[in-house]
């Protein structure tokens, strides 16, 4: 046991254990770091395979559900998504309401790969949610995708000034979406940034930071919203934890997730992505060499 294990078991020491198993500190642990890392580009959930690990090694044992808990978690996240951007999500609506539903077709189609994607392989993709070590060899991809979506943002940057004229946000095209929906069925992988690689990947095809940032958490809301649909009945039918502290982990997610998504609407365009980079790659490394 290293002396991370050991302190988090004196901590625990001091806590009293539910009925279940399961400990208050654990679950808000998990609660804090899916809110900090949901949008963040660092991958919830390769910090919550990660996370898991490293309490299971102590006496901080947290639930054991699986994907379906960390749907859950999710769910805070969604929250937050509507919070600061729900006046996009009514304009989609009222937009699609008045005869111009193109804006609105266009991010249901987006939300088509990762659809088809998490229903089609749930079971392959749940295979690979508990497992850190894909975790930590994904975050080595997702520090190289952060690269590439920074590359791009300067290449961007620099045709504008070319035109001698600021970024200007154009009208979505199909090509965008279906790149960025792409990009977020590949994130279902433990360790695959969603945000940061769909924001990546509108980057690198041309869009503005704001303008890849709000596609990407428009997509987001419906993936959440979808996956929620799908597993939050089995994380409930499970029993792998109690309402109590599903609404803890529900309540922390949705505060911490609204905080960490107005940080990165700051840095997304300032150049942050390569210390995110920076630290998914170190994070990555530590799994392998002093964590595991």
């Amino acid at each position: 046991m290293g002396p991370l294990a050991a302190i988090l078991d004196q901590v625990a020491a001091a806590e009293p254990v539910a009925a279940e198993g399961q400990s208050l500190l654990g679950v808000a642990l998990l609660g804090v770091l899916q809110g900090l890392t949901e949008f963040l580009p660092v991958s919830s959930s390769g910090h919550l395979s990660l996370g898991s690990a490293l309490l299971a090694r102590t006496a901080l044992r947290v639930p054991e559900a699986g994907l379906a808990f960390n749907v859950v978690l999710h769910l805070g996240t969604l929250v937050a998504v509507g919070a600061v951007f729900g006046r996009d999500l009514v304009g989609l609506l009222r937009e699609a309401l008045r005869g111009r539903p193109r804006d609105l077709l266009l991010v249901v189609l987006g939300s088509v790969p990762a659809g088809a994607v998490g229903v089609g392989l749930s079971d392959w993709f749940e295979s690979f949610s508990e497992n850190p070590d894909v975790a930590a060899a994904c975050l080595f991809a997702t520090s190289i995708v952060l690269l590439a979506g920074e590359w791009a943002r300067r290449r961007n940057e620099a045709r504008a000034k070319a035109r001698g004229h600021t970024e200007a946000e154009q009208p979505l095209r199909v090509r965008d979406v279906l790149v960025v929906g792409c990009a977020q069925a590949v994130a279902i992988l433990p360790g695959i940034s969603r945000s940061g690689a769909t924001i990546a990947a509108g980057l690198l095809c041309g869009l503005t930071p704001r303008a890849a940032a709000r596609l990407s958490f428009l997509l987001g809301f419906v993936a959440i919203a979808g996956a929620a649909l799908l597993e939050v009945p089995k994380a409930l039918g499970e029993g792998g934890a109690s309402l109590g502290r599903l609404g803890l982990g529900f309540a922390l997610s949705t505060v911490v997730g609204l905080l960490s998504l107005k940080l990165l609407l700051v840095a997304i365009g300032r150049g942050a992505f390569r210390w995110f980079a920076l630290y998914c790659g170190l994070l990555g490394a530590s799994w392998f060499l002093f964590l595991r």
